[in-house]
């Protein structure tokens, strides 16, 4: 599992993020799996970033270029910000 998909996971059950803020976090350029925004979440990613399915119930900020290779879903109460 990449560490991008770990961080998701994590947020998704309220656990606390495998980071520090003194290293700092990235994430892989292409995803394994899938990416999912819990309601309530804010996340962030660095592009260019390809990922299979991005399903987004919160808030999704992606610095750079998105790529979704199969479905892209946004909830009546997701957001997703490209920068």
């Amino acid at each position: 599992m990449t560490r991008a998909v770990e961080m998701a996971d994590a947020v998704s059950q309220g656990l606390p993020l495998p980071i520090s803020f003194e290293t700092g976090s990235s994430n892989e350029d292409v995803f394994e799996g899938n990416l999912t925004v819990p309601a309530n979440t804010n996340t962030i990613i660095a592009g260019p970033v390809t990922i299979p399915n991005v399903t987004i119930n919160g808030n999704l900020s992606s610095i750079g270029n998105l790529t979704v290779t199969n479905t892209l879903t946004i909830a009546s109460a997701g957001k997703l910000f490209i920068k």
